[in-house]
């Protein structure tokens, strides 16, 4: 997968009206494909979206970015203190956005990896 459909080196943001076609397979075929470099950029170019569409006031869309950067760090990156990096990410997304969907993947996040 072309990282570059998503995430541009020129500084730009994925257009508001796209964020929410971004998912965990995307970003589970960015991982697979990309260099070391790249599967690292992945999580800024995420966080960067999110303050992005944060100062748009665009919550349910910066809601699913946080539990896109939650799921890449849990899932995918597992950094070191990967369980709670992932969990604020939840939690701030349940804080925009109280879904089911990011109430059940919290649990999930609480239970460990």
């Amino acid at each position: 997968m072309d990282m570059h459909k998503y995430f541009k080196y020129e500084s730009t943001f994925i257009p508001i009206k796209e964020v929410m076609k971004l998912n965990e397979k995307i970003l589970d075929d960015l991982y697979a494909t990309s260099s070391e470099t790249e599967k690292f950029n992945v999580f800024f170019h995420l966080q960067n979206e999110y303050y992005y569409l944060l100062n748009k006031k665009e919550y349910k869309k910066a809601a699913h970015i946080c539990y896109l950067i939650s799921y890449y760090l849990f899932i995918a990156l597992t950094p070191p203190h990967s369980e709670s990096l992932a969990r604020e990410y939840a939690l701030a997304a349940i804080k925009l956005d109280d879904l089911p969907m990011y109430r059940e993947w919290l649990n999930e996040v609480e239970m460990g990896n």
